[in-house]
């Protein structure tokens, strides 16, 4: 017979959800002390959050979505079967910090050869 989770036990939907948020709060140019601060949290919490480690009450989730400036099913992985429980590539590399300098850099490249170069040399390392 298989058990089931406490209600306090984190899942794949803690981490997504907590993925999503990393992505949006880098996106806005916030950190995690920031958006603490909004929040009245540490930034560690914040942390544990976006890891996935500790799970994130509605109303705090809404207020997450309020200064996000975003609608909170926007940080949930399915809404009445309309999203997928997998983070699209745009939200994985928005999570991650060096991500948003790729983002941030190749936005920033004008000459549309070198972006091609750019793109290639990615696929190349990627093994795509």
């Amino acid at each position: 017979m298989a058990t089931r989770p406490t209600s306090k036990a984190v899942t794949a939907v803690d981490a997504y959800i907590g993925e999503k948020i990393r992505g949006l709060r880098n996106t806005r140019n916030i950190s995690q002390e920031e958006l603490g601060r909004m929040l009245g949290l540490s930034f560690q919490q914040i942390q544990k959050y976006e890891k996935g480690h500790n799970r994130i009450t509605s109303s705090r989730l809404q207020e997450i979505a309020r200064i996000l400036e975003c609608e909170v099913a926007d940080l949930l992985p399915e809404h009445k079967g309309k999203r997928s429980r997998k983070l699209s590539n745009l939200d994985r590399i928005a999570a991650t910090r060096d991500g948003m300098k790729l983002i941030d850099s190749f936005v920033g490249i004008k000459n549309e050869v070198m972006r091609a170069a750019v793109v290639e040399l990615a696929r190349r390392f990627s093994g795509h």
